[in-house]
């Protein structure tokens, strides 16, 4: 885990035009991470004003959980083993004896792979730290890490359960086609079909025939756009998800921190044939805090769960495209299938099999109907952020599906899990590639 790439721009706002397809950088203001100074008498037990000396006669002074020697600085409540050590301020805020040592990455060569769901968030860079706790241990986030599934009853209240088939959904990887991790070795990476498909087009469904739940919104569940990112922010009824993939991460936020960061990129078969339509695949970060229930953090400007509806979907044939295009519409706002630094759009589909390789189409394919269509595309890489509590336990349920079918596929890099000191909350473009 590390600190945020300098310089973003706090994540306060995603600016787009109603109905654009373009991605804006975050504009605001961010907050100062050190709240607590010293003030030269340390907090006082009887609570004595400012005009005569003070004495704190407790264990614990600043109240934070820990009494000296383990905390180095009992008068600053941000300076303890629970704290992240962030780099450049030139304060050992995690009182390990060193400054600014952070452990940044922390992967592991999995014994079976494709690794169990602990792997997977150490390849996304969640790691253990290097202080020691009042139970002698290492601070470690990561609380606890599971595979996901969800269930439901579908027609003639047949119950189904739907499942992450880490064997065939999931790897750690330390490149995606010609994508590289964005910290360290390894990232982690889940679809909604066979992981790394030549041709994740045509794959079959992984979930039972006639798989079906009348209400997946309830059952995941979904709450207001996060619902109606399914259906490209329309309102409907009852709508299916299959063929789910899942990480579920319990953390604990270290002490000093306020932020949770994270990098990710998107990418699927259902472009161009069914952009701007509803029932697409979707990516959410799903978090239950002291803030949030349950709701979406990996939004793009309208709120809506990054889909190949999303303004941030970029990584396509930029236009014209291939002749006979049956909608040019849809790829006005592609840059190309190797993104495009200029727009601080990194990533690419080469390699990865959402670019038509397979099929030797040069980027495009004939739907059933004969019309001509783009094979695939991608958001590129982006960068979420969201507030949280300092020293809170969170539950972050990082997941991709098929909606209304288990046909054309599309998976998730996931990467960079880490803090800032600061309360964000948004999504946008990275400043640079990694």
């Amino acid at each position: 885990m590390r600190p945020s790439r300098s310089p973003w721009v706090a994540a306060t706002a995603v600016v787009l035009a109603c109905g654009s397809h373009n991605a804006q950088q975050f504009a605001g203001d961010a907050s100062s991470s050190q709240e607590a100074g010293i003030d030269g008498g340390g907090p006082s037990k009887d609570g004595g004003g400012s005009d005569s000396p003070s004495f704190c006669t407790n264990d614990d002074c600043d109240g934070d959980g820990y009494a000296p020697p383990a905390d180095c600085n009992d008068a600053d409540p941000l300076i303890n083993p629970e704290a992240y050590d962030f780099l450049a301020d030139g304060v050992d805020n995690d009182c390990d004896g060193k400054v600014d040592d952070p452990v940044l990455t922390c992967e592991t060569a999995p014994s079976t792979p494709p690794g169990t769901p602990t792997d997977f968030a150490r390849a996304a860079d969640l790691c253990a730290q290097n202080s020691k706790t009042n139970a002698g241990t290492v601070f470690d986030p990561l609380v606890h890490a599971a595979w996901g599934q969800v269930q439901g009853l579908g027609p003639g209240q047949t119950l189904w359960t739907s499942q992450t088939k880490p064997t065939i959904q999931t790897a750690i990887v330390s490149s995606f086609g010609s994508n590289a991790a964005q910290q360290g070795k390894t990232m982690a990476g889940l679809a909604n079909g066979p992981w790394a498909a030549t041709d994740p087009r045509d794959s079959a469904a992984l979930d039972p025939t006639g798989f079906q739940l009348s209400d997946a919104c309830s059952d995941i569940p979904l709450q207001g756009s996060d619902c109606t990112s399914l259906t490209n922010g329309s309102v409907s009824g009852g709508v299916n998800v299959q063929d789910w993939a899942e990480l579920a991460l319990t953390v604990k936020v270290p002490s000093n921190a306020k932020s949770v960061v994270f990098d990710f990129a998107f990418l699927s078969s259902e472009f161009s044939q069914w952009w701007n339509s509803a029932a697409n695949d979707a990516f959410f970060v799903l978090v239950t805090s002291k803030e949030l229930t349950g709701q979406n953090v990996a939004r793009d400007a309208h709120g809506l769960a990054v889909t190949v509806n999303s303004g941030f979907f970029q990584l396509c044939p930029a236009p014209p495209g291939p002749s006979m295009l049956s909608d040019p519409t849809a790829i006005q706002n592609c840059v190309g299938l190797s993104g495009d630094p200029s727009q601080k759009i990194f990533g690419t589909l080469a390699g990865t099999g959402y670019d038509g390789a397979a099929k030797g189409t040069n980027d495009t394919v004939n739907a059933v109907n004969g019309d001509l269509y783009v094979y695939g595309g991608g958001s590129g890489w982006l960068t979420a952020k969201f507030a949280v509590t300092p020293g809170e336990q969170i539950l972050m349920r990082v997941i991709i599906a098929d909606t209304f079918d288990g046909l054309k596929d599309s998976a998730v890099l996931f990467d960079d899990l880490r803090w800032e000191p600061a309360s964000e909350n948004g999504v946008g473009r990275p400043p640079t590639a990694q």
